[in-house]
């Protein structure tokens, strides 16, 4: 009688089912968060987004205006580009809530109107800044905006040292647990 050779040679036998995928990488277990759990990570991120958007917005502000001499059309621009960075992150909170509740190709497809959404008021804003703030504050429209994708790669720092930050089980005026 012949013996059957293994098919590894290191003497090692992993159990393909449960931890590692069918190439042989491994699976980490992502935990299931409640509906409420969910609801109030993405709550944080619009908080972290939020406050990263307006310090964000601040140094923009003064470089800007140093170099231009303090100008009020970019300053007035900088502000409306801002807000609208703001309005864009509540919708995206209000978006992403929706589209959670639908199946996924009816959340795929709302997720791309809700964004076609978004760029057609960003488009809107521009020309609102083009035609009453002329160049300068197109400048200062568009960095205003930019906020928000400034604000989004700095999420992490902003997240660790948010003052708005909430903890769970923490509560938010003492800081006892």
């Amino acid at each position: 009688m012949e013996r059957e050779k293994p098919d590894h040679t290191t003497g090692w036998q992993y159990d393909f089912d449960e931890e590692y995928g069918e190439n042989g990488e491994y699976i980490e277990e992502t935990p299931v968060l409640t509906r409420e759990e969910q609801e109030a990570q993405v709550k944080q991120t619009l908080c972290d987004l939020c406050v990263g958007i307006v310090l964000g917005a601040v140094p923009v502000l003064v470089i800007g205006n140093l170099l231009l001499g303090w100008n009020s059309r970019f300053s007035v621009g900088i502000c409306l580009g801002t807000g609208t960075a703001l309005v864009l992150a509540f919708h995206m909170y209000r978006s992403v809530l929706i589209a959670t509740e639908y199946p996924e190709k009816q959340a795929s497809a709302y997720m791309k109107r809700s964004s076609l959404f978004r760029m057609v008021i960003m488009l809107a804003v521009i020309g609102a800044a083009i035609w009453f703030l002329k160049l300068y504050g197109l400048f200062g429209a568009v960095l205003g905006m930019l906020t928000l994708k400034l604000s989004a790669f700095l999420w992490p720092v902003v997240h660790k040292y948010n003052p708005l930050r909430r903890e769970k089980g923490k509560s938010r005026r003492n800081g006892v647990e």
